[in-house]
Parts: structure tokens; C-alpha cells; sequence
């Protein structure tokens, strides 16, 4: 499930399907490649998320209904 070893016709070990680290270094050169957008998605999710975090936390609430005593 994991890494699969294949023996190349040198006999040194190579590793097959290491789809994750090329994730990762597809992703570091990504980032270097477009510095200003990946600051501009970062920082419009961390607005994003202060909008909605600040929104829950000042949330109006329904005051209770007063109801006027039955005169007698």
C-alpha cells in the first residue's frame, strides 16, 4: 500500500509511485513560481475566516418576548 520498490538493471533500488512527494514538490514550485497570488488566496481565506469567526462571536441574539400581565 505503501511506496513500492522496484529493482532497476543496475540492481539499485528505485522508488515507483512516490505520488505524494511529487505532490509536494509540485506544490513548492508552485509557490515559487506565483509568490504574490498564494499571499493574495492566503490572505483573502484568513479574511474569509475572521469574517465568519467575528460574525458567530457578535451574532445578534432574539431578545425573550415579554408578555404584559392579564389585568384583572
Amino acid at each position: 500500500m505503501g511506496t513500492e520498490v522496484a529493482t532497476g538493471s543496475s540492481g539499485t533500488l528505485a522508488a515507483v509511485g512516490s505520488s505524494l512527494a511529487n505532490v509536494g514538490t509540485a506544490t513548492k514550485a508552485f509557490v515559487l513560481a506565483h509568490p504574490i497570488g498564494m499571499a493574495t488566496v492566503g490572505g483573502a481565506l484568513l479574511g474569509i475566516g475572521a469574517y465568519y469567526a467575528l460574525g458567530k462571536v457578535f451574532k445578534k441574539t432574539e431578545a425573550p418576548v415579554q408578555t404584559a400581565p392579564a389585568a384583572a
